[in-house]
């Protein structure tokens, strides 16, 4: 195999979704919901077959640019979107020995591109929370410093640098460019004309997207604007004719129709800050925003509220890295008219939280036959279903690998718990088998799909099981109900003394949710304890008339459900009760 560039080792490609995907509100790209003009729409529809046959000029374009933004035409070069106008610059200016320098955190492609050419990337912490600081900035260059990006407004922290600030970096770092990304300056409450700048400094390179304000990220298109010696040096790094017909006669349009762009500020404003008034009554942290997304601090809540708004088709951005963003989403200003949609989804719910095992699913033919094979694997005799479950109503064996151990120990067998769970799990679950995955495929529903589809409407849904998170995914995932729950809690979440009948596990899950009422559904001994502790009121999912029924009750559970399917009859009574009390 021919191996790539040592400068590509280590760096992962920017994934993108391959197909498009079906949504209600689509928020996480900040893209425009509006779309592009309709002067735009109906110059593409009038493109002719030769415009297509034939490669594009981009003159015109060049020269609209140019008008728009009181710059000369030699000052402009057209990109395929801002993707490639930094592209461009990075690899005309960054040399293997050198450093880009930039507040993070900030648009991720910077940083790609300052690797893929053997330059360093350096990321620089704001002495304030999302304030930009250039003193802070300037005294971060160095000597090998030769590109310093400025995002303004910056993605995904939305705050805007003074025109001041800009120009303070330019006087005080002339051996340096200065890229500006101003993807997002149309959006801003107040006007800033950074594009004045290009006459009076050499060092600063403008890049700027039509994607956002204009609606034409399916086109892609984008400028850089900077001193003419500059744009030549750039052109010898582009590649000729990277800009496409259509997108050429998309970008006429767009410039011709400034009413439309006007139109588009004043709806996003609005938007936002609608956006931002109703995410703080609501007690979530929102920083302020000159772009057209809002950055929203939901704290311990983010995975809750990020499920949430996933389960009703709004899709937003979540971080992953780093650490000051982990609790953040971004959130694209919707449609004036769809911020009903984004509230709707965050409507406060009554919480139902299920153990996993004998309530969501039946596991007699997986669970319970594991430990049996798993026991007379040993033991060479057979285990009966009645010693198993005397066992569990003892409590304190909520892990089928502890229970197994305790029942070879109580007759007389000693053997290793690393033994002891190797054989478990390869007949239990083994997800490199081809086909069958093992006894978890012999589980079936115990609540059909259909009722966590109805109950949707009115609930939200937790798990506090004692499986490890891999097999509460996978049996999840293959009923086709993992979609409905917005907080899971397994066995891999808290430390083993932590476990049930511990009630750390549901005490996490009211920490970490927004509710109302709060129910914990569970068939043990244990889930009874663990709901106990944790104040939270427990129904036993059992017969009525058995053993197991009267053990829950006398440890503390509210009372007996002995259909889980029947379920939504049951809150419906809850619900009656309620009301009338």
């Amino acid at each position: 195999m021919i191996k790539s560039k040592k400068t590509l080792e280590g760096i992962l490609p920017y994934e993108t979704p391959k197909y498009a995907q079906s949504c209600i509100l689509k928020l996480d790209s900040n893209e425009n919901p509006y779309g592009a003009s309709p002067e735009v729409i109906e110059a593409l529809k009038n493109i002719t077959p030769v415009q297509i046959s034939h490669y594009p000029h981009y003159g015109e374009l060049i020269d609209k640019i140019a008008q728009k933004f009181c710059v000369k035409d030699k000052e402009v070069l057209v990109t395929n979107g801002a993707d490639e106008a930094l592209s461009v610059i990075i690899n005309t200016y960054l040399e293997s020995s050198e450093e880009l320098i930039c507040f993070t955190p900030t648009f991720s492609m910077p940083k790609l591109y300052a690797n893929i050419c053997s330059g360093t990337f350096r990321g620089v912490d704001y002495y304030t929370k999302w304030v930009f600081d250039a003193d802070k900035l300037i005294e971060q260059v160095n000597q090998n410093t030769k590109i310093i990006y400025v995002t303004s407004p910056n993605n995904p922290t939305g705050e805007l640098a003074a025109i001041e600030d800009i120009e303070k970096i330019l006087t005080n770092c002339p051996n340096a460019a200065l890229i500006l990304d101003v993807t997002y300056i149309n959006f801003a409450s107040r006007d800033i004309n950074y594009y004045e700048l290009i006459k009076k400094y050499e060092n600063l390179f403008i890049v700027k997207s039509f994607s956002k304000d204009n609606g034409l990220a399916g086109l892609r298109l984008g400028i850089i604007l900077s001193n003419e010696k500059n744009i030549i040096e750039c052109k010898k790094v582009v590649s000729p004719y990277s800009v496409n017909a259509c997108a050429v006669c998309a970008g006429i349009a767009a410039i011709n129709d400034s009413g439309y762009e006007k139109y588009i500020k004043e709806q996003v404003k609005t938007s936002r800050e609608a956006l931002c008034s109703g995410l703080l009554e609501l007690g979530f942290r929102v920083y302020k925003s000159e772009a057209n997304f809002v950055l929203c601090d939901f704290g311990n809540y983010c995975d809750f509220i990020y499920k949430k708004l996933e389960l009703a088709n709004i899709k937003v951005r979540r971080f992953s890295s780093p650490d000051n963003l982990k609790n953040c989403l971004r959130i694209t200003a919707p449609k004036v008219e769809d911020l009903g949609k984004f509230f709707d989804a965050l409507k406060k719910k009554d919480l139902l939280v299920f153990d996993l095992d004998g309530v969501v699913f039946d596991v007699s033919n997986s669970y319970r036959f594991a430990i049996k094979e798993t026991f007379e694997f040993f033991a060479n005799k057979e285990l009966q279903d009645e010693e198993i479950q005397k066992a569990k109503e003892l409590g304190g064996l909520n892990c089928d690998w502890d229970l197994t151990k305790f029942l070879l120990e109580k007759h007389g067998i000693t053997i290793e718990f690393e033994k002891i769970k190797e054989v478990f799990q390869n007949m239990f679950f083994n997800p490199k088998n081809n086909g069958s995955k093992g006894l978890i495929d012999n589980e079936k529903l115990a609540l059909p799909q259909e009722k966590f589809e109805e109950l949707s409407e009115k609930y939200d849904f937790a798990a506090f099981t004692g499986r490890p998170l891999d097999e509460a995914l996978y049996s999840l995932e293959k009923y086709e109900i993992l979609k409905y729950f917005t907080k899971i809690i397994s066995q891999d979440d808290l430390d083993k003394d932590k476990r049930k009948p511990n009630p750390e596990g549901l005490n996490r899950i009211k920490r970490e949710t927004i509710y109302d009422k709060i129910y914990y559904f569970g068939d043990t001994i244990d889930d009874v304890y663990s709901a106990i502790a944790s104040f939270t009121p427990v129904y036993g999912i059992t017969k009525k008339d058995s053993k197991n029924a009267q053990i829950l009750m006398e440890a503390g559970a509210k009372d007996i459900i002995e259909d889980i399917s029947c379920l939504d009859k049951f809150l419906e009574t809850e619900e009656k009760v309620h009301a009338n009390s």
